[in-house]
């Protein structure tokens, strides 16, 4: 029967189709996108012959019936290596296996003599189900195709847990947002199979429309978001890092806090020997440790993130007081020398002093 529910998994099907088209049509292609459009396809499939089974056309074509089962049984797969980019920096270590397969190849093999059976006789088995439900031999069958998705979503979890800390987790959308796509996947696996074992009434189409849902949602976000799988490949490889470096004892908001105190507060910049010993002294690190801090979460040098406070507090002298002498400004907000005043303003302002205070007189 043709109903609003059937039209949303009918839709999907195609907007999953083209999610997969667009994938293996890219000029540049890689891995990831190939993984990205194999997974798109095989949702398609899915979709599909819940949008037949559905709405009965199913009679018509009798013979591509649960033909979809051995390709669910490798989105796990498929789903384990598009994340496992995030974790592996090795490709070598992210190649398919054999194993892999394993569950594909048995879902064929169980349900070998019902693919090879006539078209009548899927068509009255299937009559059958819907009123005695699914035989256990089924049930096992699709229990094996379903299996690897929750394997994928314990896989992408357990790494989010070990890589990335709950703090980090709780301030990214982006991460956010991966967690939920995987969790919702699985969750839909999971009601899938509920409704399997208990003979709930109508659990396919139930189970598809949570994924035409959940193919909504990943358009929408791929149309607002398009940096999302960069933007968690980032925040994953700063948190490995973290995670080897001398500074996973310490509590980054007090350190960020304790600084911002030094630069803004106590203006310590203004000394002109100050130094990375210095400053390391007051923020009770070591040089290694506030040289890593300052790299990895300032995104700035020593000597850049220093003259980016003395040249801030330049331009804000230049603008209070346009009557003083420039270097006589460079000098007390601590530059040591006129040559390297003028090479960082430029380098940070894009102008000369000079023609940064013309531009604020104009």
């Amino acid at each position: 029967m043709w109903n609003l529910t059937s039209s949303l998994i009918g839709f999907s099907a195609g907007l999953s189709l083209l999610f997969a088209w667009g994938e293996f049509i890219r000029k540049n292609t890689t891995g990831q996108t190939k993984i990205q459009g194999m997974l798109f396809l095989f949702a398609s499939l899915f979709q599909a012959h819940t949008f037949l089974a559905a709405t009965g056309l199913y009679h018509f074509f009798p013979h591509i019936y649960l033909v979809h089962l051995p390709f669910t049984a490798c989105i796990g797969a498929l789903l384990k290596h598009y994340f496992s980019e995030l974790w592996e920096e090795s490709p070598k270590r992210n190649r398919f296996s054999f194993w892999e397969l394993v569950p594909a190849l048995m879902v064929i093999v169980l349900l070998l003599p019902f693919y090879l059976s006539s078209g009548d006789e899927k068509i009255a088995l299937h009559t059958k189900y819907q009123s005695e439900g699914v035989p256990i031999k089924f049930q096992i069958t699709i229990l094996i195709a379903v299996l690897p998705i929750f394997y994928a979503a314990f896989y992408v979890f357990y790494n989010m847990v070990k890589y990335i800390r709950f703090e980090r987790f709780k301030k990214s959308a982006h991460l956010r947002l991966v967690g939920i796509i995987v969790g919702f996947g699985a969750f839909s696996s999971l009601v899938g199979i509920y409704t399997l074992f208990f003979h709930q009434s109508h659990g396919l189409e139930l189970v598809s429309t949570l994924i035409a849902l959940l193919l909504i949602v990943v358009y929408l976000l791929r149309q607002k978001s398009p940096e999302l799988w960069g933007e968690v490949q980032r925040i994953v490889s700063e948190e490995k890092k973290y995670q080897t470096s001398q500074l996973s004892g310490f509590n980054l908001e007090t350190l960020q806090s304790k600084l911002k105190h030094l630069m803004e507060e106590k203006k310590i910049y203004r000394d002109e020997n100050i130094n990375l010993e210095k400053l390391a002294k007051e923020m009770d690190l070591s040089e290694h440790q506030l040289s890593e801090y300052l790299n990895l979460h300032q995104k700035k040098n020593f000597f850049q993130f220093v003259n980016h406070y003395r040249i801030r507090e330049t331009k804000e002298l230049f603008s209070l007081h346009p009557e003083r002498n420039i270097l006589t400004i460079a000098y007390d907000v601590g530059f040591p020398s006129k040559s390297t005043f003028y090479d960082a303003f430029k380098r940070e302002v894009g102008t000369s002093p000079s023609e940064f205070r013309k531009s604020l007189k104009s």
